[in-house]
């Protein structure tokens, strides 16, 4: 089943990693290749479901130029 991102909607996420036990999957890490967020399937609902979570945290990738800057360049 695909997952739309939680941050953008976007369709392009690929699984980064499952937490197993006795061969049984627990979690899911997914990543999404529009936005770069990474969450866990077991995350809160006000975290991972888009109509639960703050507006304030969605983001449009197809605006990169909107997108914040995190971690600043480092000066050479």
């Amino acid at each position: 089943m695909a997952l739309n991102c939680p941050r953008c909607g976007g369709d392009k996420n690929r699984v980064e990693y499952q937490g197993m036990e006795n061969g049984a999957v627990l979690w899911t890490v997914h990543y999404c290749t529009a936005c770069c967020f990474t969450w866990r399937d077991t995350e809160p609902a006000l975290s991972i479901d888009p109509a639960r979570r703050k507006k304030v945290f969605q983001i449009d990738p197809s605006h990169p130029e909107r997108f914040g800057v995190v971690i600043p360049p480092v000066a050479r």
